[in-house]
C-alpha cells in the first residue's frame, strides 16, 4: 500500500452506513447496535435471530421495532483540520445517582485528571462522555437513580465544548435521542474500548477504529447462524413414523408422493388423493376375498347371493307399492265400495227374503252354499238348468226331499236374487277387496325365508341391510295398521309416511355383485390378477395416509419451516461482510498507520520492553480483516503467550494513539481508569505517554487509582504539563459532586496545611460551647493529621522528593538540597512531632494520668510552626540551589 492518510473513523462508519442499505434489515439493525454499544450481546443477538425469523416469515413472538443503522447513529465529528476541546460537563439528570447542578470543568489545554473513588460517581461523568463522544464501545444507556421517580426518563446533560479555543455556546444532550455531532471528534478509550483481542487461534489482532465494526457484524452473524443452525438441526432430527412404512416407500401413487415431500407441496392435493369414495372403498373391501379364494366358487357364491336378494328386493318391490299412500287409498276406496254394494244388496234381499224363516240369505256363507248347489245340479241334472223347478219329481239338491210348490217359489226368488246386477256388483266388490287383501298376507314379510335373505345382504352390504330393516319396519306397522281395521271394520285410519324405497339401491348392489362376479372370474388369469393387486395396494395405501394425514401437514409445514430456516442461515453468511471489511481496510490502513503504531509502540518500550512488534495485514474470517501484531523477527511466533495483560493494554492504546496520530485534527481525548489492576509498570507507561499526549492536546483522565494519579503529576511536573485536578464525591444518597484538590492521602504538604487550618478553626464553636467530647475528638484528629503532613513534610522537603516511598527510583538531582537541613530544624520538626504523638488518637491514654487538650489557638500555633519551618526550609534551598 502506499503512505497515503488514513481518514478517521467516522468517514469510515459513514461508508459502512451507505453501503449497508442492501443488507438484510436485521443486519442493519445489528450495525446500529454495534455503533452505539460497542458490543454483540446474547440479548442482541436471541432480539436479532427473532428479527432475521420474523422477516423470513417465521412465526415469532414479541419482535423488537426494526431500527436500521442511519447517518443519525454516527457520530459526525468537527470539521476536518478544527480542534475541538471539552470545557465542561453540567446539569446531569437521571445520570446515575449524580446530584443536580452540578458542574465538572476541564482545562482546553494540558492535562485534567477527575478523581474520585469508586461510587463517587466518576464513573457517571464518563459514561456520559461514551455515550456523547466517538468510541469504540459506546456501553449501555445509561441507568438512572433506582430510588429516584423519574426511573423513566433518558439520561442529559449539559456539555460545552471549544472549537479552535473558542468556546461555543452550552449544547443540550439526551441519551439516545439527542446527539451533539461534534463531539464525534473527541476521542474516548477505556477497558472496553480497547482495540485489541485475542483470537482463538493466539493471534493479538488490532483493529483500527470503525473497521471493527464489520468483524461484529460478522460475529453476530455467526452468533445468530448458530442459533438457526441448532433449530434447524432440531427439526431436521424430527423423523415421523409415517416416513419409515412400506406405504410411503412403495410405488404407488401415495408412495412416490410421500417420498417427494417438499416444503411447497399442494396440500389439497394431497387430500384429494386421501379421499376414498364408497365404491373405492367397498372395493378395498371386496378385493382381498377375489383374491385369496378359488375364484370361481367365489364368483358362483356372488351371483347367488344377488339372487336372493334379486328376491328380496322384488317382495320389497310389492310390499312398498302395497304400502303407499295412494294404494291405502285405493284399497279404502274398494273397502267403501263393497260395504255400499252389500249394502245394496241387502236391501234387496230384505225385499226378496224378509218372511223367509232363515236370516242372512244373500250373505257371502249363503252364496257359497248356493252356488255350491249350482255346481252339484250341473252333475245331478246335466240337461236341466239351475234350479230344476218345472218338473214335478224335482227335489231339493241337499236333502233331496220333492220340492213343494212354495219351495219351488223360494228357489226361483233365490236365482232371481243372485242373478240380479246389485248382488253380483257387492259379489265382485268384496272379491275385488279380498284379493287385495289376500296380496297383503301373502307377502310373509315375517317369514323365515325372508330372514334368511336378509344374512345375505347384510354379508353383502351391511350399510344397506341397515336401511331394509327400517323399511321392514316401517311395512309391518303399516299391515298391522290394515288388518286391525280389517277386523275392526274402521278403516278411519290416517295415510302411513313415505316408506324409505330402496329398490333402486338394492339393483345397484345386485349389479355390483355381478360386476364383482365377473372381475373375481377375470383374476382367475394372472395379467387380471396383477391388475386387482395394484389396485388393492394403491387403494390400501390410500387408506393408510388417510390415518396419517394429520402428520404429512404437520411434516410438510416442518419441511416449510426448515426452508425459511435456511433461507435466515442464508443472510447469515459473511462473504459480502469480509469482502467491505477488505476493500475497508485496504484502504484505511495505510502506512502511515503502521508507522504511527511503530511509532507508539517505541514510545512505550518500558511497558513492552521485551518486544519487538509490528502491525501486519492477517487473513480475515466472518466479515473481519485482522491486523496481527507480531515479532518483528518471528512473525509466525506464538505472541499471545509472550505479552502479558499489561503489556495488551500498552498496544490497545499504542493502538489508539496511532489512530489519533492519521487524522487532521488535535482535538480532545478521554480515558476513563485507563490502568485498572496493572502493576506500577504499566501504570508509570501510561502516565508518560497521556503527560506527553497532553502536551499537544486535551487530555482527560479519569483515576480511581491513586499510585496512577502521582504518576501523572508527577510526570507532569517533570514535562511542564499544565494539570487541572478535579475531584468527585458522594454525599449520602448522591454523588458526584465535584470540588478542587486532591484527596488527603494524594496532597503535598502545603494542601495539607491549608486544610488543617480550616479544621482546626472549624473547632472553635464546639470549644466555645463547651461540647468537650466532640471538641476532643476533632482537635485530636487535627493533630493525628498533623502528625502525618510533618511525615511527608520530611519526606517532600527535607529530602526534596529524592526518596519517595514505593517510588522504584532515586532522584539524585536534588541531592545538594539536603545540605540545607540545621540542627535547628530538627530539633523544632521533633519537638512538633512528638506534641502530635502525645494528642493523636493512634495511642490510648492511661484514664489515671489527667490530659490537657490543646485550645483551637494552640493547634493553629502548631500548624504555623510547621508552616514556619517548611518556609524557612525552601528558602535555604532555594539559595543552594
Amino acid at each position: 500500500m502506499t503512505g497515503t492518510t488514513s481518514t478517521s473513523g467516522s468517514n469510515v462508519l459513514s461508508t459502512i452506513v451507505g453501503w449497508c442499505e442492501e443488507l438484510p434489515g436485521w443486519q442493519r439493525d445489528a450495525l446500529r447496535r454495534i455503533v452505539e454499544c460497542g458490543e454483540i450481546t446474547a440479548t442482541d443477538v436471541d432480539e436479532l435471530t427473532a428479527l432475521c425469523r420474523s422477516a423470513n416469515d417465521l412465526e415469532e413472538g414479541d419482535v423488537p421495532t426494526l431500527q436500521p443503522l442511519t447517518t443519525e447513529h454516527v457520530p459526525a465529528g468537527a470539521a476536518i483540520g478544527e480542534k475541538l476541546a471539552l470545557c465542561s460537563v453540567a446539569d446531569a439528570e437521571n445520570v446515575n445517582a449524580i446530584g443536580e447542578k452540578q458542574e465538572l470543568s476541564f482545562a482546553p489545554t494540558g492535562l485534567t485528571v477527575v478523581f474520585g473513588y469508586n461510587g463517587s460517581g466518576k464513573s457517571g461523568y464518563g459514561r456520559i462522555l461514551r455515550r456523547a463522544c466517538r468510541a469504540r464501545s459506546k456501553g449501555k444507556s445509561i441507568l438512572p437513580n433506582v430510588m429516584s421517580t423519574n426511573s423513566g426518563t433518558p439520561a442529559s446533560a449539559v456539555i460545552t465544548y471549544a472549537l479552535e479555543d473558542v468556546e461555543q455556546p452550552p449544547e443540550q444532550w439526551v441519551d439516545g435521542q439527542h446527539s451533539i455531532e461534534c463531539l464525534g471528534s473527541v476521542s474516548f478509550f477505556d477497558s472496553e474500548c480497547a482495540a485489541v483481542h485475542v483470537r482463538e487461534r493466539n493471534d493479538i489482532a488490532f483493529t483500527p477504529f470503525g473497521l471493527d465494526v464489520l468483524p461484529k457484524l460478522g460475529a453476530a452473524c455467526k452468533e445468530v447462524q448458530k442459533r438457526l443452525d441448532a433449530e434447524k438441526k432440531k427439526l431436521d432430527a424430527i423423523q415421523p413414523k409415517f416416513l419409515k412404512s412400506t406405504f410411503a416407500t412403495g410405488q404407488t401413487t401415495v408412495g412416490k408422493l410421500l417420498s417427494s415431500l417438499r416444503h411447497d407441496s399442494d396440500i389439497d392435493a394431497l387430500e384429494s388423493t386421501v379421499s376414498l369414495n364408497d365404491e373405492e372403498m367397498q372395493r378395498l373391501k371386496d378385493i382381498p376375498s377375489h383374491l385369496a379364494n378359488d375364484p370361481k366358487k367365489n364368483a358362483l357364491e356372488l351371483r347367488s347371493r344377488a339372487r336372493r336378494i334379486s328376491t328380496l328386493r322384488e317382495k320389497l318391490n310389492v310390499a312398498i307399492a302395497l304400502s303407499k299412500p295412494q294404494a291405502i287409498q285405493n284399497l279404502k276406496g274398494l273397502v267403501s265400495d263393497a260395504e255400499q254394494k252389500s249394502k245394496a244388496a241387502e236391501a234387496a234381499a230384505r225385499v226378496s227374503f224378509g218372511s223367509d224363516p232363515l236370516p242372512e240369505i244373500g250373505e257371502p256363507v249363503w252364496r257359497e252354499l248356493w252356488e255350491a248347489a249350482r255346481r252339484y245340479s250341473a252333475i245331478a241334472y246335466v240337461d236341466r238348468d239351475f234350479p230344476d223347478v218345472d218338473e214335478d219329481d224335482s227335489v231339493c239338491l241337499l236333502c233331496q226331499q220333492t220340492l213343494g210348490d212354495d219351495a219351488k217359489d223360494r228357489l226361483r226368488r233365490f236365482e232371481d236374487f243372485v242373478s240380479d246386477d246389485t248382488a253380483k256388483r257387492a259379489a265382485n266388490a268384496k272379491k275385488v277387496l279380498n284379493e287385495s287383501l289376500a296380496k297383503l298376507d301373502a307377502l310373509g314379510l315375517q317369514e323365515e325365508e325372508l330372514r334368511e335373505l336378509l344374512v345375505d345382504l347384510g354379508v353383502a352390504n351391511a350399510d344397506m341391510l341397515k336401511r331394509v330393516r327400517c323399511t321392514l319396519a316401517a311395512l309391518l306397522t303399516h299391515h298391522r295398521t290394515i288388518k286391525r281395521a280389517r277386523e275392526s271394520g274402521d278403516w278411519s285410519f290416517a295415510l302411513p309416511s313415505e316408506i324409505d324405497e330402496v329398490g333402486d339401491d338394492l339393483q345397484t348392489l345386485i349389479q355390483s355383485l355381478a360386476v364383482q362376479a365377473t372381475e373375481i372370474e377375470k383374476s382367475a388369469d394372472v395379467e387380471e390378477r396383477k391388475k386387482l393387486e395394484a389396485e388393492f395396494a394403491e387403494l390400501k395405501a390410500r387408506e393408510w395416509m388417510a390415518t396419517v394425514f394429520g402428520d404429512v401437514k404437520e411434516h410438510v409445514a416442518r419441511l416449510a419451516e426448515v426452508k425459511k430456516l435456511k433461507n435466515c442461515v442464508n443472510q447469515t453468511r459473511t462473504n459480502k461482510i469480509t469482502a467491505k471489511s477488505k476493500e475497508l481496510a485496504k484502504e484505511h490502513v495505510t502506512d502511515q498507520l503502521r508507522d504511527a503504531f511503530a511509532t507508539e509502540i517505541k514510545k512505550m518500550q518500558q511497558g513492552v520492553r521485551r518486544l519487538n512488534v509490528e502491525l501486519a495485514a492477517a487473513a480475515g474470517e466472518f466479515g473481519s480483516s485482522y491486523y496481527r501484531v507480531q515479532l518483528v523477527r518471528a512473525h509466525d511466533a506464538d505472541i499471545a503467550s509472550v505479552v502479558s495483560e499489561g503489556e495488551h493494554r500498552c498496544i490497545a492504546l499504542a493502538g489508539f494513539l496511532s489512530e489519533l496520530a492519521t487524522e487532521h485534527s488535535q482535538s480532545g481525548i478521554v480515558f476513563d481508569d485507563p490502568v485498572t489492576s496493572l502493576d506500577h509498570h504499566w501504570r508509570e507507561c501510561f502516565a508518560r505517554r497521556l503527560v506527553e499526549e497532553a502536551t499537544a492536546r486535551q487530555v482527560i483522565v479519569f483515576t480511581h487509582d491513586i499510585v496512577f494519579l502521582h504518576d501523572l503529576l508527577s510526570g507532569a511536573n517533570q514535562e511542564g504539563v499544565p494539570i487541572a485536578l478535579r475531584r468527585v464525591v458522594a454525599k449520602r444518597d448522591e454523588c458526584g459532586f465535584v470540588g478542587a484538590g486532591l484527596p488527603w492521602i494524594a496532597q503535598k504538604t502545603s494542601a495539607r496545611i491549608v486544610e488543617l487550618e480550616k479544621r482546626a478553626r472549624a473547632t472553635r464553636n464546639d470549644f466555645d460551647d463547651h461540647n468537650d467530647d466532640v471538641y476532643d475528638r476533632a482537635i485530636c484528629e487535627v493533630y493525628s493529621d498533623l502528625r502525618a503532613t510533618v511525615e511527608r513534610a520530611v519526606e517532600q522537603h527535607f529530602f526534596c522528593g529524592i526518596i519517595t516511598r514505593h517510588q522504584d527510583y532515586i532522584s539524585l538531582s536534588n541531592l545538594k538540597k539536603v545540605t540545607a537541613v540545621t540542627i535547628g530544624h530538627c530539633e523544632r520538626l521533633q519537638k512538633l512531632f512528638k506534641r502530635c504523638c502525645d494528642i493523636t488518637l493512634a495511642h490510648d491514654r492511661s484514664s489515671l494520668r489527667g490530659f490537657g487538650v490543646p485550645s483551637p489557638d494552640d493547634a493553629l500555633d502548631d500548624i504555623k510552626e510547621l508552616q514556619e519551618i517548611v518556609n524557612d526550609m525552601k528558602d535555604k534551598q532555594k539559595a543552594i540551589a
